[in-house]
């Protein structure tokens, strides 16, 4: 059995990621282009061409029935105009009605359907068939060669472009983007996207070179987020660097995480400690052996408590601003706190 992001996310550090000024929920997301997957004036020529990990696709036409897999991609879909046919459901951080807060306005239960998204990571294949979809995108997925050779028999699939689980917030939305015909379009938001993002860093001189350890923590032991999870590369644009022993652990392995036992938790001392887990920030700081941690100790802890903000920080295209609103704020006493010891 192969774990799912949900499952991760509910049991060890995953989500599984920020931009947009001010702090209004209608200020979230991008606004959307004209048609999805038509190309549009000015719109890449059909057939196009994605490269992944797991292969090469080619889309021969403007893509009307899209399914998506994994994490994030139908928010791209979503900001280009498209609204897709299947997409994973949210069981974990998510309204009453399965949705999320940034689909609002985009989200269309009468056009898209849920697919299960089941803790095994096992893809539904039949439901997907279904659908009979003529794109399916997987960017941000733990899809294997062997889902993948069955998912492109269904229809074109578009596959992470590295490593399953580990696809940036800005690869997701030009793979997507690329698919869709909307390459210029695509780009254009990821450079407004990243330009909020360093006006919210500017507006934060506090974070500036503080380094930063991002956890997942239970009464047992400890999970690091490692750089290349879209979590961590987040905080890197707003200013925070790693802690020299996450940098250390990154170096020895190419996953989005990793585990520590509890004796060593002093390995990845920062001046922040970011996370969540199974115990409240002042369970954290009660424990005898976190609060031997500087950043635990004095507090500069920026700790997420709302399975609805650690959900947006997996980070996509829409999910970007509604977290940011929300966990800069967090980040910034954290940080002040780290000044104040």
């Amino acid at each position: 059995m192969r774990p799912s992001r949900r499952a991760l996310l509910a049991t060890v550090p995953l989500a599984a990621l920020a931009a947009a000024c001010g702090s209004s929920d209608d200020a979230a997301s991008p606004a959307p282009a004209s048609t999805a997957g038509t190309g549009g004036t000015g719109g890449d020529t059909f057939p196009v061409t994605v490269e992944h990990a797991l292969g090469s696709t080619t889309v021969p036409a403007a893509p009307t029935r899209i399914v998506c897999l994994g994490w994030g991609s139908q928010d791209v879909v979503w900001a280009l105009g498209g609204q897709p046919v299947g997409v994973p459901e949210i069981t974990y951080g998510g309204n009453p009605d399965g949705t999320l807060p940034w689909w609002e306005g985009h989200f269309d239960a009468g056009a898209t359907t849920f697919l299960p998204n089941p803790d095994s990571g096992e893809v539904p294949f039949e439901q997907i068939t279904a659908l009979t979809p003529d794109l399916i995108l997987a960017v941000y997925s733990g899809i294997t060669e062997a889902d993948y050779a069955t998912l492109s028999q269904i229809a074109p699939t578009v596959g992470y472009p590295d490593q399953p689980w580990l696809t940036s917030w800005q690869d997701q939305t030009t793979m997507v983007g690329k698919a869709l015909g909307k390459s210029a379009e695509a780009e254009r938001l990821v450079a407004d996207a990243e330009a909020d993002l360093a006006e919210r860093a500017a507006a934060t001189p506090s974070l500036e070179g503080k380094t930063f350890s991002y956890v997942y923590a239970t009464e047992a032991n400890l999970s690091v987020y490692l750089p290349g999870d879209p979590r961590v590369d987040t905080l890197h644009a707003l200013g925070l660097v790693d802690a020299p022993g996450t940098a250390a652990l990154a170096s020895a392995q190419d996953v989005f995480y990793t585990e520590v036992a509890k004796e060593r938790v002093r390995d990845v001392d920062s001046d922040l400690v970011v996370g969540y887990g199974t115990l409240t920030r002042d369970q954290l700081r009660a424990d005898p052996v976190y609060a031997t941690m500087p950043a635990v100790a004095s507090d500069a802890v920026a700790w997420i408590d709302d399975e609805q903000l650690v959900t947006a920080t997996s980070a996509t295209l829409l999910s970007l601003p509604w977290a940011l609103d929300r966990l800069v704020p967090l980040l910034d006493a954290a940080a002040r706190a780290a000044d104040a010891s």
